[in-house]
């Protein structure tokens, strides 16, 4: 997750982190992930099918526990494995961090920290995959590796690579990668609409949920199915503009089912929802008559500057009442009238 302390425990989680926890938390969607992006041999030892989430929050040093964005438990298929499960820690990173490779090495401590704790016996530490999702504005550029943050000479780390510590990881690079790239990792249909939506978001998203339009038709009868949808329109809504509003209203929901129409109004709730609490919060109430505007264009279309006004004007006592309307009403003047 891109924080300002790359070490901080409880920094505040971004749309872009969201949207990774809220769709890779899934076991299918993150055993896809896992599957793109792992080395065969490793992909074939494992199971999983039985990948199972864990808690994120982990042992720290002297300064506190550290929390990672999603850490999971994958079993090895043979009988004759090691006893300790692998340990997948999945990052998503909003922009390259050079520091990158030693906190992770922070939260791999934690992890076997947390296993010599359960397992006092135990002769041997289970093993602490690193894998790092980046939907930076450019490819990554920092440092994959504590040798490229070790100071000693390039020709002289190549010579003695197997006897220093080098703390690599598995970098998915959103920014390099194409549509047909992702296309071909197999996903689920989850994992690959988040991944793009990630990657689009910081160059042309209205672009790309047009471009993705077969997934947000299919992820509705997925596994992840309308909780998925409702995440990534939220998303959408979030980080984007006009014209973002624009191609899911024109080019999305038309086409989807009752069903999946239901789940696009609830994920711009949910965001309606935020932006009321957040202007409580800050003492305004332009967050909730913003997200309000949004959720009536998306259910009755372009609001005239009459009605723009009266919601400008309306206190949060009366936002809340119209919103409480909105998915009921069967039309604008219901919304807007007690």
């Amino acid at each position: 997750m891109g924080r300002g302390s790359p070490f901080a425990a409880g920094a505040p989680v971004t749309p872009h982190d969201h949207l990774f926890q809220s769709l890779f938390a899934q076991p299918a969607n993150a055993a896809s992930l896992v599957a793109s992006l792992l080395p065969p041999a490793l992909v074939a030892a494992l199971d999983l099918d039985r990948l199972s989430l864990r808690a994120s929050s982990l042992p720290g040093l002297a300064d506190g526990p550290r929390t990672a964005d999603l850490v999971f438990e994958v079993p090895w298929r043979a009988r004759t494995a090691p006893a300790a499960n692998v340990i997948l820690l999945c990052e998503h990173q909003s922009q390259a961090d050079r520091w990158m490779p030693m906190r992770l090495i922070e939260y791999a401590l934690g992890i076997w920290h947390r296993a010599r704790r359960d397992d006092p016996k135990a002769r041997r530490l289970p093993l602490v995959v690193p894998l790092v999702v980046h939907n930076g504005r450019h490819p990554w550029r920092g440092p994959r590796s504590l040798g490229e943050l070790q100071a000693a000479p390039c020709k002289v780390l190549e010579a003695i690579a197997p006897h220093y510590f080098d703390g690599r990881f598995v970098l998915d690079d959103l920014p390099a990668s194409l549509d047909d790239a992702l296309r071909a990792r197999s996903l689920t249909v989850a994992a690959e609409l988040g991944l793009r939506m990630l990657r689009d978001a910081r160059t042309d998203l209205s672009a790309g949920i047009r471009g993705a339009k077969r997934l947000f038709l299919a992820v509705e009868a997925s596994a992840s199915g309308l909780g998925a949808l409702a995440a990534v329109v939220r998303y959408c809504l979030q980080v984007g503009g006009e014209d973002v509003l624009a191609a899911l209203v024109q080019e999305i929901e038309p086409a989807l089912s009752p069903s999946g129409k239901e789940a696009f109004m609830t994920g711009a709730e949910i965001l309606r929802a935020e932006g009321r609490a957040e202007g409580r919060a800050a003492g305004l109430t332009e967050g909730a008559a913003r997200v309000l505007l949004t959720q009536l264009r998306l259910r009755f279309g372009e609001i005239g500057p009459a009605v723009q006004q009266r919601i400008a004007q309306a206190s949060v006592a009366e936002l809340e009442a119209m919103s409480a309307r909105i998915l009921t009403a069967d039309s604008l003047q219901a919304v807007l009238t007690d």
